[in-house]
């Protein structure tokens, strides 16, 4: 479709930084701007799956 288009040729993994919090993947080559859509499609996965709790509703009295 997008003859052009660099995919990345390689996956790389960062052995010194890997732990159980933390890691460090290499990705390369990537298009402009294919770094942010890819990190942001991260973050969001990452985010939704971490357990927890939130306020999804409050009342407080003498408040319209």
């Amino acid at each position: 479709m997008w003859p052009n288009l660099q995919i990345p040729q390689s996956v790389e993994v960062d052995e010194t930084s890997y732990s159980n919090n933390f890691g460090r993947f290499i990705l390369q080559p990537l298009e402009r701007g294919f770094g942010v859509t890819i990190g942001n499609a991260l973050r969001r996965v990452l985010l939704s799956s971490l357990p927890g709790a939130a306020i999804t509703m409050i009342k407080l009295d003498g408040v319209l």
